[in-house]
């Protein structure tokens, strides 16, 4: 679906983050897609699923663009693996009158380079921040498999899976909802939580009661989040002491830093001698390891055990991420988070038990999608393939959840003064001037919510 006034965008870059870009802007976008590996531009443009001109070229040779008319350009995002030639080209592009550029970097002594080259405007993504801050949100509310922070940080949504200690166990959807209403929402839980791949279903009805290893999607008011937890989480959940974090990333060093702030025993597991002296002078109040992430014997040497309240496993390689966080569930640390970016891996991290998983992808992805729709009518935040959380100001009523049965209202933001927290609103209407925070479970809820407020 396109809209009446759909943005053009030229995306650089064919990789796992540029392709995901391309699919999902394509929906209600008009995307050129970039790449000088022409099997990936035939690949894409086998797929008669996606609706984007695909160009096989070497962007550092700027004529291949020749033939667009870039005047016609509202976007341009250089995603490729060379930052250099992100920048080179996003400098091109920022001296076209009403062209906005912006840069996904793979390496972090990049993301100040378009200001002191003199191009300020361009907007920099680098998914170390980006990863390291969903860490630490996570940190904040320990008991949740996800956490984000949406609507400017007035609402806090989580992905919590439901633990056999846990109180909600045998409680209905419904009657949480009505103690919480105004305060909290339970949108949905997952379909058959014995599934690999996780499937969420619209809450609906007394009868839908939690039962243990369901996940569920909440949001709370961020007012109530202390009520909340008080609620329905004891307090040893909710405490974090020892931390063991595998990986000489930047990811992995940056986190080691806050989590020494927030007064945590951090160790540190590098593989790399250089890396580790490198870390040793940077981080104060973390313990440097060097091996291997892989060495079952090592990890038990160093407590990754019944005491390890989190072991984080960030290098830069999924699979090394995968198996150390296997190994961590099988010495018994209380929590476990992988990074990864490639999507097959996602149903592989699902299956090992590890309770927290980020993807670099979706996560970069989110945060450049969510920025260009704010630009026109909404904010989007990717939680998983099927399931995104759309943020938009009502232009007229809309009853939100007749658009579709896989679509979840949460909460709508009445302007009055103060602001009003809504989650069960008059008829299930959204008046005229609403800012409206909803779930879609699937593409087909996503497209039909779209072409409801893109009209």
């Amino acid at each position: 679906m396109v809209t009446t006034n759909p943005n053009n965008i030229i995306i650089l870059g064919a990789g796992s983050t540029g392709r995901y870009l391309a699919e999902d802007l394509s929906v209600e976008n008009n995307v050129i897609l970039v790449d000088k590996d022409i099997n990936k531009i035939n690949q894409i443009k086998s797929n008669s699923k996606l609706d984007i001109m695909a160009i096989s070229g070497d962007a550092a040779d700027l004529s291949i663009f020749n033939d667009t008319n870039l005047k016609s350009i509202n976007f341009f995002i250089a995603c490729t693996n060379d930052d250099k030639l992100n920048i080179l080209t996003a400098m091109f592009f920022e001296k076209i009158p009403g062209v906005q550029t912006l840069i996904v970097l793979k390496d972090y002594k990049y993301k100040d380079h378009p200001g002191k080259l003199g191009f300020p405007e361009i907007k920099t993504f680098y998914s170390g921040d980006i990863v390291s801050e969903k860490i630490m949100n996570l940190f904040e509310t320990p008991y949740s498999w996800e956490t984000d922070k949406i609507a400017d940080s007035r609402i806090l949504f989580l992905k919590i899976k439901i633990d056999e200690s846990n109180p909600l166990i045998g409680k209905s959807i419904y009657s949480l909802n009505k103690d919480g209403v105004n305060k909290w929402k339970f949108l949905a839980s997952t379909e058959d939580p014995s599934l690999k791949k996780l499937n969420f279903i619209r809450a609906k009805g007394p009868a839908t009661r939690l039962k243990k290893d369901d996940i569920v999607l909440v949001v709370i008011a961020s007012e109530f989040e202390e009520q909340f937890e008080e609620s329905f989480f004891a307090k040893n959940d909710t405490e974090l002491k020892n931390i063991f974090i595998v990986g000489g990333s930047y990811i992995a060093s940056n986190v080691a830093k806050k989590l020494v702030k927030k007064k945590c025993d951090v160790k540190l597991l590098v593989s790399e001698k250089s890396r580790g002296r490198e870390l040793s002078e940077e981080l104060s109040g973390v313990q440097i390891i060097l091996g291997e992430p892989t060495n079952e014997n090592l990890l038990k040497e160093q407590g990754v055990g019944t005491d390890c309240d989190y072991f984080l496993a960030l290098t830069d390689d999924d699979e090394i991420n995968v198996l150390s966080a296997l190994l961590s569930n099988k010495l018994k640390a209380k929590n476990s988070l992988v990074v990864y970016s490639k999507s097959e891996y996602q149903d592989v991290i699902n299956s090992i038990g590890a309770e927290r998983e980020i993807n670099t992808k979706y996560s970069v992805s989110g945060e450049i999608n969510s920025y260009i729709m704010r630009k026109s009518f909404s904010h989007e935040t990717i939680i998983d393939e099927n399931t995104k959380i759309f943020e938009f100001e009502c232009h007229e009523d809309i009853n939100i959840e007749a658009i579709s049965e896989n679509i979840s209202l949460a909460f709508i933001i009445r302007k009055d003064n103060p602001p009003q927290y809504i989650s069960n609103p008059e008829k299930g209407i959204a008046k005229k001037g609403d800012y409206v925070v909803v779930v879609t479970l699937d593409a087909d809820a996503e497209r039909n919510l779209e072409s409801k407020i893109l009209k």
